[in-house]
């Protein structure tokens, strides 16, 4: 731990005209009762412990960590005279809702198996499969324990059939459900592996990455009414596929241009299940019994 002098931390300031909240000031108006900083290498670790929730964070990175889980902030905090600032956003749209936990939900979910038909999503680099048949494979698992917990749980597709991103978001509606959970595995370079979780950026807050779509920030999507709960979702869905999958962490991350989210009217998130790109990961996941353990970690978040 790193002991320092410092005068109390002003709650906020302004910044090149923007809201920028100290991480410490906000903790103790929270309750919070502890507050410490760490060296880590050449750099120092901020850690706020609020609700039982270990935070830490460091100046000029987004990337921070939520009990050791990876969740990717909208800006780099900074330092002001020995004092870490996070974004107003940042604060109000990832830290608090993670602080508040988990609110009670209708249990009625939708359950999304990616692709389908001619959309064969990517292709398994051990086997060849197809992203669409492993999709399935993990929704249909996902549905059996879904309802040996009492959820009410449909799937947009039971069979290999086309559907497009709208429809899957007419699908959600019309059996209004409480949730939505859209089912992928990834694809990158060989050495690329882990687990990843989306869900919809906020008004104001930059998107982790586009592909290739404009960034429109300042535009309110309708699953933005649902901000405080994707995250939320996320979390716990992403948290708790780590703990059963063992596997690496890629962190939640937010993001704008996926157009079965952005037209949810309900908390909606996308799981990328692993590459299938990695020959390790790939080979884990042609295992049946591994895909069920990728099912059990999804019904092991929703109670």
């Amino acid at each position: 731990m790193v002991h320092v002098n410092l005068p109390a931390p002003a709650y906020s300031m302004k910044l090149s005209g923007t809201e920028w909240v100290s991480l410490e000031a906000w903790g103790r108006r929270k309750g919070s009762r502890l507050f410490a900083r760490y060296k880590q290498g050449h750099e120092v670790l901020h850690r706020l412990v609020l609700s039982g929730l270990r935070f830490d964070l460091m100046p000029g990175n987004r990337l921070a960590h939520c009990q050791g889980m990876q969740l990717w902030l909208g800006f780099a905090p900074k330092l002001v005279k020995g004092h870490l600032y996070l974004h107003h956003l940042d604060i109000k749209k990832q830290i608090e809702p993670i602080s508040m936990g988990f609110p009670a939900l209708g249990r009625v979910v939708v359950i999304d198996p990616g692709h389908g038909k001619t959309n064969l999503g990517t292709q398994s680099i051990y086997n060849k499969t197809r992203e669409k048949t492993y999709t399935l494979d993990w929704a249909l698992r996902l549905k059996r324990l879904l309802e040996a917990k009492g959820w009410k749980v449909y799937l947009t597709r039971t069979t290999d059939k086309a559907l497009s991103l709208t429809d899957r978001v007419k699908f959600a509606d019309r059996v209004n459900a409480a949730l939505f959970i859209s089912l992928h595995f990834n694809s990158a370079s060989r050495a690329v592996s882990g687990l990843e979780t989306y869900c919809i950026a906020p008004v104001g807050m930059p998107s982790h990455f586009t592909r290739g779509s404009p960034d429109r920030i300042n535009t309110a999507l309708p699953n933005n009414t649902y901000d405080t709960r994707n995250l939320q979702l996320a979390c716990r869905v992403h948290s708790s596929m780590l703990a059963t999958c063992g596997m690496p962490d890629r962190g939640v991350r937010r993001i704008r241009f996926m157009t079965v989210l952005k037209g949810q009217k309900r908390p909606a998130i996308l799981v990328e299940g692993g590459y299938l790109s990695n020959p390790t990961e790939a080979k884990k996941v042609a295992d049946a019994a591994y895909r069920q353990k990728l099912a059990q970690g999804v019904a092991n978040a929703l109670p």
